[in-house]
């Protein structure tokens, strides 16, 4: 036989090998789709489309150019399985292991967290993934052996072998078809961009895209199309009538607003006086959960504290996780309902990409404030180094640089204490008022058998739930910490502002709790707003996370900037936002197309505006947020 190729020779040549490898995507993609299905309870095909099967077709064709890449590489069919083999475990796992603890799926941003080694472990179970892909790693490669030895070698004329081709012909053939499913890869990475031919399969497949939930996207549309669907995608897209002249209007619309906030506040505000916020993770107040009964109160202090000053809830954007999007709100004023619900986590996929990011640290800053964050755990999680520069502040204190960091119970993380007292340190050596941004760690998951005495906490049905119990101990223990921080505040010279609040609730709860209490209880947390001075008390059962500042400044009777004054007309009009939905102060959920023309020009106005700041060309960011008009800065 010639060693010249023809197509004919190069079809029988190539059809055992797109064969073997078409199955081996079909294998994966429905181990992946099965991981979706044990996550769910009940009838299993309830969020399926007609057009499923479809859909799953579509997918596999994805995954098949995956695994054409893999095999383009490795040039080996038992490497191939192999490899695909223990990714698919590992893929499957994880999956399945987060919506158990966070009730979400699996996001192509999750890989940043592949450095966080330690943190995955305690969120996923790493030990777990280990042994599940390394078990499977082993059954596919001694499958893939014995599965050989059986056949024997076979000769070099045989047609099936593709990696021993004549002459030159299979490795050049490998270059094209990896080449080829590269480029498809990559296309299908893009599927978020006007035109992209993957998205438009999965549309003509009968796709229902549900960007208010996560979950409805993967379980009704497929694995595939949801991690697709969650790719990259644009921040926000510019609203219709975005110019330096509608910015102008604005600006000079919220600087009148200020100015008549102003009238009635205090001229010097927060000046010389310090400010601590306090994100204590996972903190939540248990006792106002149905079908949740605890052998004690594990926050009495800090609901006393609440009942004295400014307090209410937040709407938290997660459960079991989420902790970065509350502090992203926090530091910016800005919601995340606001994004397109693809952009999951702006601290990792938005604020690094600018060298500086508008956020309310600058706005500290230029009343005198050194800002400084704390956190004690890993500088990279949630790229958070790279954040704290780009918000602006001074100085990032992390688990490295603790003066005395201590841990409680067994394998536990720096405790509440240790962090609260890092805090006063500063506060005391500091000849400058400090604005201070504080992330706790001590609360964070796992949870199982970390304290010799959980507290006792029984279910809808009477049954214990020992990782609720030991969440409830840690609670206590962050109440104690806490109660002591404020006796530390009192003690300073210089005034302090103390605000502390939850990000989520765990995710330990069964699901009998979460169906029992509704969405909206499940994303609850507490804050609380208190000063070493009197300051006016604000009763605000629900809010948003963005309004912690505006809330501090009404607090403390300081005056507003046209931003914070922006904010605060929000807040009466609309003070919680998720998705499409509002909520008014009562917890009741406003449709953001039934508000009213008032309601309506503020929520116009400020996506205006965060668009502006967060993606636009900052043509207000001087005026909004410092109420002097000034050309874009950048």
């Amino acid at each position: 036989m010639s060693s010249q190729w023809d197509w004919r020779t190069l079809a029988v040549r190539s059809a055992p090998t797109l064969r073997t490898t078409f199955l081996l995507a079909l294998g994966c993609n429905v181990v992946l789709e099965a991981s979706r299905l044990v996550a769910v309870e009940g009838a299993l095909w309830r969020f399926k489309t007609p057009w499923f099967p479809a859909l799953f077709l579509v997918g596999t064709l994805v995954v098949w150019a995956a695994v054409g890449l893999v095999h383009a590489v490795t040039g080996r069919a038992w490497l191939t399985r192999t490899v695909l083999v223990a990714l698919t475990a590992v893929v499957a796992v994880a999956d399945l292991q987060k919506v158990r603890v966070r009730e979400e799926p699996l996001y192509p941003s999750d890989l940043a967290f592949v450095t966080q080694l330690r943190l995955l472990a305690d969120m996923v179970g790493l030990t777990w993934l280990l042994v599940a892909g390394g078990g499977l790693t082993v059954a596919a490669a001694t499958t893939a052996w014995l599965l050989r030895s059986r056949r024997g070698r076979r000769t070099p004329s045989d047609p099936s072998r593709t990696d021993q081709a004549p002459g030159s012909a299979g490795p050049a053939l490998r270059v094209v078809a990896g080449a080829l499913c590269l480029l498809a890869l990559v296309h299908a990475a893009h599927f978020n961009q006007p035109g992209n031919l993957v998205r438009a399969a999965f549309d003509a497949a009968g796709a229902e895209w549900r960007p208010w939930s996560q979950q409805r996207n993967y379980l009704g549309n497929s694995f595939v199309a949801g991690v697709l669907y969650n790719t990259d995608v644009p921040p926000m897209a510019a609203p219709a009538g975005y110019g330096p002249a509608a910015m102008a209007e604005i600006v000079r619309r919220y600087a009148a607003h200020a100015r008549q906030i102003n009238q009635d506040r205090e001229p010097a505000g927060l000046r010389g006086v310090n400010v601590v916020m306090v994100l204590s993770e996972s903190l939540s107040d248990p006792t106002v959960l149905r079908g949740v009964t605890a052998g004690r109160d594990p926050i009495p202090f800090t609901r006393r504290l609440m009942r004295s000053t400014t307090s209410g809830s937040l709407l938290a954007p997660g459960i079991g996780g989420g902790t970065a999007n509350a502090e992203f709100e926090v530091l910016t004023g800005m919601s995340l309902a606001l994004f397109p619900p693809q952009l999951r986590v702006p601290f990792q996929m938005l604020v690094p990409e600018r060298t500086r990011f508008p956020s309310l640290v600058q706005w500290y800053e230029t009343t005198g404030h050194r800002p400084i964050a704390v956190h004690p755990f890993s500088t990279e999680m949630y790229r958070r180094r790279d954040v704290y520069r780009a918000f602006g502040f001074d100085a990032f204190v992390h688990e490295e640089t603790l003066s005395a960091p201590r841990r409680l119970g067994h394998e536990g993380y720096v405790s509440d204490a240790s962090a609260f007292d890092e805090v006063v340190s500063r506060l005391r050596g500091s000849d400058r008022p400090l604005f201070v941004q504080l992330v706790t760690m001590q609360n964070h998951i796992p949870y199982e058998e970390r304290y010799d005495h959980p507290i006792p906490v029984r279910g809808p049905d009477g049954g214990p739930l020992p990782p609720t119990g030991q969440y409830l101990r840690g609670l206590w223990h962050s109440d104690r910490a806490l109660q002591a921080l404020v006796q530390d505040l009192r003690q300073l010279p210089e005034r302090t502002v103390l605000v502390v609040y939850g990000d989520h609730l765990p995710g330990t709860y069964p699901e009998a709790v979460r169906e029992l209490n509704g969405w909206l209880a499940m994303h609850r947390t507490p804050f609380v707003v208190w000063s070493t001075f009197p300051g006016t008390a604000v009763h605000a059962p629900l809010v948003s996370p963005a309004h912690l500042t505006d809330l501090v400044l009404q607090h403390t009777d300081a005056p507003v900037t046209p931003y914070t004054a922006l904010l605060t007309r929000l807040r009466a009009e609309l003070p919680a936002l998720s998705g499409r939905v509002g909520y008014d102060a009562a917890g009741r959920p406003v449709p953001v197309t039934d508000l009213d023309p008032h309601a309506r020009r503020l929520l116009r106005d400020y996506r205006m505006v965060q668009y502006d700041l967060a993606v636009g060309r900052r043509w207000s960011e001087t005026g909004m947020l410092s109420g002097r008009a000034g050309r874009p800065t950048r």
